[in-house]
Order: structure tokens, then sequence, then C-alpha cells
């Protein structure tokens, strides 16, 4: 007697046994990395922000602000222009882009001015000069499933360009015997 071809009930269970076995075992690794991948990634699109402001301040001549809204996790451009396209020395009626939301998982945990002040709430500018210089300034993001993956934003104020650093990077104090 000649038996049909193709796969029994149990041959099939058992070939999808082992196929969730694998798919579990490589997503259970995959978890470690996510976390990193999410906080580099919201970290570039921020730094991609702020080389833009950088970039826009150079090019037109006019200080332009990155703010960060530490309360809500976000941040956007404010223009030194008006609605209407003039220069506008009040802050009040400065063109403001849309705020961009930090990527979901990732969370601006703080910031440090050029006077060294953490700060982990509120809402605070970066201007970006007509000269492309800036203040010193760094914003740690994280994961809020991880602390363990943190990278840094750097400003450097002289030049106002922009870096990223692998974990929480805190500036170097000068003192006198510097000199």
């Amino acid at each position: 007697m000649r038996r049909a071809a193709g796969f029994t009930l149990i041959e099939v269970a058992v070939v999808l046994l082992i196929l969730s076995m694998l798919i579990g075992t490589a997503s259970s690794n995959m978890q470690g990395l996510l976390p990193a991948a999410v906080t580099e990634a919201a970290a570039r699109e921020m730094l991609g922000t702020m080389d833009f402001a950088r970039t826009q301040a150079v090019a037109r001549g006019y200080p332009y602000e990155v703010l960060f809204d530490l309360d809500e996790q976000r941040y956007a451009i404010r223009t030194p222009f008006d609605q209407d396209g003039n220069p506008a020395a009040d802050p009040t009626i400065r063109t403001q882009l849309p705020w961009r939301a930090l990527r979901e998982g990732a969370v601006l945990v703080a910031l440090l001015d050029d006077t060294g002040e953490r700060r982990e709430r509120g809402t605070w500018p970066l201007v970006f000069h007509p000269a492309g210089d800036s203040t010193d300034f760094w914003a740690y993001v994280g994961h809020e499933a991880s602390e363990l993956h943190l990278v840094t934003v750097r400003v450097l104020g002289l030049t106002g360009l922009a870096t990223l650093m692998q974990g929480e990077v805190e500036p170097q104090l000068v003192t006198e015997n510097d000199f």
C-alpha cells in the first residue's frame, strides 16, 4: 500500500515548535539592543535639529533657538522672525516650528547649561548665534525601560557643533591650575 505524499500533523507541530523556540530566543536577544537603538536614534534626531538651527543662524545672520521642554519630552526650533517674515526682537512673537516629541521609549533625562546647572524640569532655550557659536550644552537622552542606555548630546559653545557620546559624559571643570 502506498502512502500519500505530505506531512503528518505531528511533523508540522514539531517544526512549528522548533521555529517558535528559535524566534523566542532571537527576540529575547534583540530586546537588549532595542533600547540602545531607540536612544541613539532619538539623540541623532535631536542632533539634526540642532545642526539645522545652527545652519540657519549662520545662513540668515540671525540667532535661532532650539527650545527643550523637559516636562513634555519635546523640542522645537524658534526662528528670529514673526509670522510675516520680519525680524522680531520680542521672543513672544517669533515663529516657532512645530514641537517634535522624542521617539517612543526615549526620554530626555536632563540638560546641563553652560553654568553646569543640571535641569530636569521646565523649558530651556539653546541659542545659536549668526557666527555659528552657542553656549556649552549637554543633553542626556535615555530609555524609559533601561537606565543602562544613555547618550550625551554635547554642543561645544565656541563652534556650536554638536556631537554624540555614549553614556553620561560630564563637563570637565577648568581650574586655575589648567593655565
